[in-house]
């Protein structure tokens, strides 16, 4: 027996159609402005992508609402590759050039940087290039330092995590400053 009532369900299932009709809307129009974006991927609305020009988004993406992604220093790019996922609120700075690697995911709320500006915040600021390897999971509200300048495929960052280094492959970091804790495969054999 159902708790709700005709009407309820009728509502929601009204709005959640407004939903899916709003967030297709945000699809088509980064596709109209970005500088590639591939087959079948699926940007939702309050997604911010600064300078769309200089945003190249393979096939099967998703970025989720609250996604930013932006430029301080004007000749920064952001390259994501086929099956990456965003969840939402992600912030990525893409100063430095950022690219992301096929079916890499990276949870809610983290933010990877790709430049600083020393010990003077209102100095100019200097870029460092960022690579997230394949398959590489960033957990929840993870902070990516600009000192990290390579996660490896396979790594997996725990949620919270301060990276303030380049992770190795098949790395598994967690932490404040973040530490290898174990690897994908010690850790797989750990749970089964």
């Amino acid at each position: 027996m159902s708790d709700h009532s005709p009407l309820s369900l009728f509502l929601w299932a009204i709005g959640a159609g407004w939903r899916r009709a709003r967030n297709r809307g945000a699809t088509l129009m980064h596709r109209a402005c970005l500088a590639q974006m591939g087959r079948g991927t699926r940007i939702y609305r309050r997604v911010s992508l600064t300078p769309p020009g200089r945003v190249h988004i393979g096939a099967d993406c998703f970025l989720a609402q609250g996604v930013s992604a932006a430029d301080e220093g004007g000749t920064g790019s952001l390259t994501l590759m086929d099956g990456v996922h965003i969840n939402a609120d992600v912030t990525l700075d893409m100063t430095g050039g950022l690219t992301i690697e096929h079916h890499a995911l990276i949870s809610a709320e983290a933010i990877i940087s790709t430049h600083d500006h020393g010990r003077d915040p209102r100095s100019a600021p200097r870029p460092m290039p960022k690579v997230i390897g394949a398959r590489a999971w960033i957990g929840t509200r993870a902070m990516i330092l600009p000192q990290c300048q390579n996660i490896g495929a396979d790594a997996v960052i725990g949620a919270g995590a301060v990276v303030t280094r380049d992770v190795p492959a098949g790395a598994v970091v967690a932490g404040n400053p973040a530490r290898i804790i174990g690897t994908t495969d010690t850790i797989a054999k750990q749970v089964a």
